[in-house]
């Protein structure tokens, strides 16, 4: 594993995460889920390349958490299936479709992706 390479996502995977706060307080809650998306994403492929040397080229949050073989995020995934789905769903929407979103699936997606770094060992500060 590189080491230098995971230090590099998981900063980029922050980078994303404080980006969707300055989207929130432009009122783009579309583009802010999107930003949560790629935190979480890139923060998942980080924890795969710690934890097994490697990561796939995919972007299915539900894949690489199944790939993880992580317990807490497993149980975090199954309980807040459907923040995923809206995860999911904004990365697609941002990129080729006009999807509107509010303050609390913000929220509530934020709170995910807060959970997911916990279980992966990743402080957002």
């Amino acid at each position: 594993m590189s080491a230098r390479l995971y230090e590099d996502m998981v900063a980029r995977a922050k980078h994303f995460l404080n980006v969707s706060g300055y989207d929130v307080s432009a009122g783009r809650y579309d583009i802010a889920l999107f930003h949560l998306e790629q935190s979480v994403q890139i923060a998942l492929k980080a924890y795969l390349l710690k934890t097994f040397g490697d990561f796939p080229k995919i972007c299915s949050l539900k894949d690489l958490i199944d790939l993880s073989e992580n317990s807490c995020l497993k149980k975090l995934a199954e309980d807040l299936w459907y923040i995923v789905d809206i995860l999911e769903d904004a990365y697609i929407g941002a990129r080729y479709l006009t999807r509107r979103y509010g303050e609390k699936e913000y929220r509530e997606a934020l709170k995910f992706v807060q959970e997911v770094f916990k279980c992966i060992g990743i402080s957002i500060t």
